[in-house]
Parts: structure tokens; sequence; C-alpha cells
């Protein structure tokens, strides 16, 4: 079983950021900076209910996840550790790091959310043991 965990810094820090002001006094912040020259795109992820059978990540890209509509959780997970999974309710928009393994799960009946990446990605998977559910019961 995976407890659901609120967002904040502390116990997202292995995982990425979450975008926001940090300084109050300030009115523009940058919060993810890409080092190399690259390209980005922005995407729209409408997605609904499903079991989640494979993990994702990106070694060269970090990625926004930006919830517009809906509820929804982000599973996430070390590089190293594909397999000791964290739940997270997706509240806030974040920034994942290169290289975490991720996957979305849709609790309401549809979902909306903006995504930026590097314009090129590339995708390497985790196929999980048995499929993954989240669910309010």
């Amino acid at each position: 079983m995976i407890n659901i965990q609120n967002l904040n810094n502390k116990n997202f820090k292995k995982y990425g950021i979450i975008i926001g002001i940090k300084d109050k006094n300030k009115i523009f912040d940058v919060i993810c900076k890409e080092k190399e020259k690259v390209g980005w795109r922005i995407g729209y992820l409408i997605f609904k209910p499903q079991k989640v059978k494979v993990l994702e990540a990106h070694p060269y890209s970090m990625e926004t996840f930006e919830p517009v509509k809906g509820t929804s959780i982000i599973i996430v997970a070390e590089k190293e550790k594909p397999h000791i999974l964290k739940a997270f309710l997706l509240d806030k928009p974040v920034c994942l790091y290169k290289g975490i393994w991720h996957a979305i799960i849709a609790l309401s009946d549809t979902i909306e959310i903006k995504i930026t990446e590097n314009a090129e990605v590339k995708s390497i998977y985790n196929k999980l043991k048995k499929p993954l559910e989240i669910g309010l019961y």
C-alpha cells in the first residue's frame, strides 16, 4: 500500500521542486533552469482513471506537471530505486529532476495537466511487477 503524501519542499526534494516563489518579497523567481541550450515544448495531458502498469523517466530532461483541472496523484521514484514508490497529491505545480521515475493517477473522472519539457525527450520505461491503482474508497 502506498500512502498519499501532501506536497512540501522537505518530502519532495529528492524528486524535484515545487513551483512557487520562495522569497515572498520577489514578484518573479526562476524556479527551474536548463543549463544546456535546448528548445522546450508545452504539452497538455487529459487523462482518465486507470491502473499504472509502467513508470516513465526522462534521463536528459526536467519535466513540469502543472495541475489545471481535477484531482490527481503523482507517483515518483528515485533514478536508482524505481521499486521504491512515493505518492503525492498533485495540488501544486512541480518540476521533476532529470531521470526521476514517474506516473500520474487520476482521481477525478478527468484530469488536465500542463507539462513543460525539452523539445526532444528520450523516455525510458520500467514495467511494474503488478499494476498500481489508487482510489478513494
